[in-house]
Formats: C-alpha cells, sequence, structure tokens
C-alpha cells in the first residue's frame, strides 16, 4: 500500500512537472507554415499554439537577430513547427516595452572598452570570455578568432530576450519571460525558462562563460531587471544590488557591431561609424551639442525640458523611484 501511494506521488508530481514547462501562445494573424517536404500547415489568427517539454525558443540564423524562432504545436497535430516569434503572443503576457529598447543591438560595454586598447585587440576579449583563451591556449591558432568570432550581443522584447554568445553557433541563450513592469528606463521581467536551441542552456553549452555561471544555477522562475540610463543598461538577477549585476550593456547599431567586430578581428573597418555611448538622455544632449552661436537668436529664450529621475541612491544604476520633468529657461543676451 505504501508504495502504491508513493508510486501515486510519483506521478502525480511528474504530470505537474510536465505541465509546468509547458506554454501558450496565440497566433497574432493567419499564416501557413510549409515543411522541409513541402507539406503545408495552416495557423489561423488567435489559434493557440503550446510549447512542450523539451523544445524551446532558438535561432535559425545565429548572424541575423531577426530571425528568431520557437517550437510550437497545434492542438491536433503532433508536428513540431518552427514558428516566426514576431508572429505569436506569449498568452501570460500582456505588457509591452519601450520600441527602443526593442529596437536597439545591446552589446556588452567590454566591446567598447577593448576599442580603448589600440596595441592588443583580444586581451578584454579574454578575460570576459574565458573560451577564446582556452581554444588560443590549446591550439595556438589566433587565427580561428577571425574564422569563428561573431560580436555577442543580446535583444529584448516584450515576453522574451536573448544572449548571443561570442562563439559562432554556440551559446545561443533565450529566455521566455513575462514582463511584469515597463518603462522608459526600467524593465522587470519574470523568466519562465530558459532555452537554446530548442535544448536547456544548461545542457547545450560546453564552455560557458563566467558571467554566464549564475544563471547555470538558477531555477525558473526568477527575474531580471533592467536600468536604463542613455545608452547604457545594467542587467540584474533576483534584485537591483551591485552583488547582482550580470552585465552591463550598451546600446549600438548593427553597422557599429560590424565596424567593431571587424577591427577586432583585424579586418578592414570603419570606427567613425561607431558613435561613443552617453549616459541620460541620449536625444536631449544630440540637441543641445546641435546648437551653437551662429543659430541661436540675440535677446531670445530658449526652452529645454528634461526629465528628473528621483532614485533609491546616489548610484545611477539604482532603482529609479519616480521621473518628474522639470523645464529650464536659457536667456541668450
Amino acid at each position: 500500500m505504501k508504495n502504491k501511494v508513493l508510486l501515486l506521488l510519483f506521478l502525480l508530481s511528474s504530470c505537474i512537472n510536465i505541465y509546468s514547462q509547458q506554454f501558450s501562445f496565440k497566433a497574432k494573424k493567419d499564416f501557413t507554415w510549409t515543411s522541409l517536404i513541402g507539406k503545408q500547415y495552416y495557423i489561423s489568427k488567435d489559434e493557440i499554439l503550446c510549447t512542450k517539454n523539451d523544445d524551446g525558443i532558438g535561432f535559425s540564423n545565429p548572424n541575423d537577430a531577426t530571425k528568431l524562432y520557437i517550437i510550437l504545436y497545434q492542438a491536433d497535430n503532433p508536428k513540431a513547427l518552427l514558428i516566426n516569434i514576431d508572429d505569436v503572443l506569449f498568452t501570460e503576457n500582456n505588457i509591452s516595452i519601450s520600441e527602443k529598447t526593442k529596437n536597439a543591438f545591446w552589446v556588452p560595454s567590454y566591446y567598447y572598452e577593448q576599442l580603448e586598447s589600440k596595441d592588443d585587440r583580444f586581451s578584454i576579449i579574454y578575460k570576459n570570455e574565458p573560451f577564446w583563451k582556452s581554444w588560443k591556449n590549446q591550439y595556438e591558432n589566433a587565427v580561428t578568432l577571425e574564422e569563428d568570432f561573431n560580436l555577442g550581443y543580446y535583444g529584448f522584447s516584450d515576453f522574451y530576450l536573448f544572449a548571443r554568445n561570442s562563439h559562432k553557433g554556440k551559446g545561443e541563450c533565450c529566455f521566455l519571460v513575462k514582463t511584469e513592469s515597463s518603462s522608459e528606463d526600467y524593465i522587470k521581467y519574470k523568466v519562465c525558462k530558459m532555452y537554446s536551441n530548442a535544448q536547456t542552456y544548461i545542457e547545450s553549452t560546453a564552455n560557458p562563460q563566467e558571467k554566464f555561471l549564475s544563471l547555470y544555477e538558477k531555477e525558473t522562475p526568477f527575474y531580471i531587471y533592467l536600468t536604463i540610463d542613455g545608452d547604457y543598461m545594467n542587467v540584474y538577477i533576483d534584485e537591483i544590488s551591485e552583488k547582482t549585476l550580470f552585465q552591463t550593456l550598451i546600446r549600438t547599431t548593427p553597422e557599429a557591431c560590424n565596424q567593431i567586430e571587424n577591427w577586432i578581428k583585424g579586418k578592414s573597418n570603419d570606427l567613425s561609424k561607431v558613435v561613443m555611448p552617453k549616459h541620460g538622455n541620449p536625444s536631449v544632449q544630440t540637441e543641445v551639442t546641435k546648437t551653437n552661436a551662429t543659430n541661436v537668436v540675440q535677446n531670445k529664450t530658449m526652452t529645454i525640458k528634461e526629465n528628473l529621475k528621483l532614485r533609491s541612491g546616489e548610484a545611477t544604476s539604482t532603482q529609479v523611484l519616480t521621473v518628474m520633468q522639470a523645464t529650464f529657461f536659457l536667456h541668450f543676451p
């Protein structure tokens, strides 16, 4: 009798675990998915699609952040469908994040630090991405860096975020998330599951970067916090504090990424296309920079509006408590 009870509890626990790993998505429009053998599957608008235990979000092409797909299943079809993630909505999420945050490329800040080292293109890469240092020590073949290195970057959306490792085809990590709070300079994500090319991240990555070790030990759900200060973003795990700072990122563009990557690889590049990051509101700073004595009329007053952020501490990385708009009047005699 005791063994039967234990077996029943085990089966019940297994069922709960399986159910907890399945998530549902809603189709945003009517579309057709075509398999490799040419068979077509019709998905209707508002149709509910689901994940399964061992399937996840993965990159169809690690070189293109816009080509992110998720493996989903129709209710009456056992066939795994590789769906463009922008064609569906996560049913557990109903909060959107800023379009400026979505549309930007975010790269680790140490790539910009690397630009300041004109004599050594690799030192900061080796320090922050141990895989490359191990590869160099083992094979003593620096050419491999040129062949297999891609600039690592991060992307953020309403219900997913991803981190692309710098080693081509290795360690693309995606997070299925629910946005719990969002503003222009603050996002709180609840992480529902981590994936990497249809496998859990911890199982598929053989050469983890040290900064990612804290993620390997996490069990979902957990929380990721983003604080944004101009072109800078701090990523925190579980809470906002110095000890939980996971990564500092910089807002950039695909073109800037290409130029930095080419420079690190020793290829032809144009670093003038790489705009250095700024703290605070970049658009306001740009407008002030463009203003000069030739376009300011004498005896006139210029009005400047700025958002002032009240934070929980002195550092710019501390949590924003509220945002107030202030108006400044500059008089030019």
